[in-house]
């Protein structure tokens, strides 16, 4: 038994959890598992879910018919360790941690007792009241419904993909399947999120809207502001960073390698070797005292 778990919420619970790692034992391909999930949820409460101890009084909820989160958090147990080294290496050096596509809230909730305050943003209606489950009763945090942009105030299609609550993404060139449920939300730009004058460190997760929501944070990464980053391994040209190397002045690190440099394409794709997941990188201006003092961190930890 996974000794993180505080309890099991939900009649059936308990037996549901342990069908579900048995499962994924015996599946190995995570579209089968996922589709063996949701079908294993209908013999179950819907709200079944179980609630996990992240330390320091912290507790994040996964429900048991989420095919995402009981498989990369309940059964690997180790989500993304490299965005968690920067949020620990960070910690009291920025007083504002930006959680921007925050999904049901797993790095807002862990971030809650290293930051003076947390903005979390997410846009799906149904992941933002999972966020707001997670987020209830945390001090200094604030949750706000709504989709990263280059500009504030534009009403825009959210795509919800069906199935894929990770996948979902702002609709931008009419792109949603058959399948996939839209929903309008407005937009918000970085810029008008994160208080001037204050270097913040931002994860930025959503989906295709990368380059936007940075040309929205022109002006908090000028004065020092620090972004996590994802680049997916199916982007073979490395949109994202390439755009951001193509500032000027910017700096990008490769925090799975322990905090690699990265100056060009030719290390991304040496980096990037899994087409089928997305890498975390580190990027900040030249000048940004956060990002010295992060990767100074990352180095002192090796």
């Amino acid at each position: 038994m996974d000794k993180r778990i505080i309890r099991f919420d939900g009649l059936g619970a308990r037996r549901q959890y342990t069908i579900l790692m048995m499962l994924y034992r015996l599946v190995f391909n995570r579209w089968l598992y996922g589709i063996f999930c949701r079908n294993l949820a209908r013999f179950f409460a819907a709200d079944n879910s179980v609630v996990l101890d992240l330390g320091q009084g912290r507790e994040y909820r996964v429900y048991l018919n989420d095919g995402y989160w009981t498989r990369f958090y309940l059964y690997h147990r180790s989500y993304e360790p490299e965005v968690r080294a920067t949020l620990d290496a960070a910690a009291g050096h920025t007083p504002l941690f930006c959680d921007l596509g925050a999904n049901a809230g797993l790095w807002t909730v862990y971030a809650s007792t290293l930051f003076d305050r947390v903005i979390a943003v997410e846009a799906s209606k149904q992941t933002f009241e999972r966020l707001s489950s997670n987020a209830k009763g945390l001090n200094h945090v604030d949750i706000r419904r709504a989709a990263i942009f280059s500009e504030t105030g534009q009403m825009m299609n959210f795509v919800n993909v069906h199935n894929s609550h990770a996948s979902a993404h702002l609709e931008q060139n009419g792109e949603s399947g058959t399948h996939d449920s839209l929903e309008n939300v407005e937009t918000i730009r970085i810029d008008d999120l994160v208080p001037k004058d204050v270097a913040a460190l931002i994860k930025l997760d959503v989906e295709g809207a990368e380059i936007p929501a940075i040309v929205g944070a022109s002006r908090a990464m000028e004065e020092g502001s620090v972004l996590i980053y994802e680049d997916h391994g199916s982007d073979l040209a490395s949109k994202v960073s390439m755009h951001l190397l193509d500032l000027g002045d910017i700096c990008l690190y490769s925090i799975e390698t322990g905090g690699d440099m990265v100056t060009e394409l030719s290390q991304l794709k040496a980096i990037k070797t899994d087409h089928y997941k997305g890498y975390n990188f580190l990027a900040g201006r030249k000048n940004s005292a956060l990002l010295a003092t992060i990767i100074e961190n990352f180095a002192k930890a090796e």
